[in-house]
């Protein structure tokens, strides 16, 4: 590693940190993909019989979807920053539109739309099935430069086993 600062953390260092230090979305499957062509946080989770909230396991549990949401958002927040700060999530609404089929991944594509000098405000649309149907539509606002989170090491390995 560079002696640049841990302040100016690269969106592939994200995806690292991402993937290695949050896991919950590591247990459900999240995988980040790259930027969609406009510039929006893409994330997906492909379907799994335990993600289901019905018996016949046809659709995705609300909570995998708050879940899915609440993490992309996140992400697009330190893309619009170009950089890590420490963040918290001060709100989050979810509105259902659809069921949320897993006949394919669930895909989250989010961006922040708006930024203050302590708060971000996102949106997310979670989509799923073959065509993509909006299933999904999540809002949130993000606390900028949070004092309870440590900062990353980003040289540091999942210990975890796999």
């Amino acid at each position: 590693m560079t002696a640049r600062s841990q302040m100016e953390i690269s969106i592939e260092d994200l995806s690292r940190l991402f993937a290695q230090h949050v896991p919950h979305g590591q247990d459900i499957g999240m995988q980040m993909d790259a930027p969609s062509a406009d510039g929006r946080t893409r994330m997906h989770i492909p379907p799994q019989p335990f993600l289901s909230g019905d018996a016949s396991a046809n659709f995705f549990f609300p909570g995998v979807l708050f879940s899915m949401a609440d993490a992309a958002c996140g992400m697009a927040v330190f893309r619009a920053l170009g950089r890590y700060v420490p963040i918290a999530t001060i709100d989050m609404r979810i509105d259902h539109l659809a069921p949320a089929t897993m006949d394919a991944d669930l895909v989250a594509l989010a961006e922040c739309y708006r930024m203050t000098q302590s708060i971000a405000f996102v949106r997310c649309e979670l989509l799923c099935g073959p065509q993509l149907k909006v299933v999904s539509i999540a809002v949130g606002t993000f606390m900028l430069q949070s004092r309870s989170a440590k900062k990353p090491d980003i040289n540091r390995q999942d210990t975890r086993q796999q």
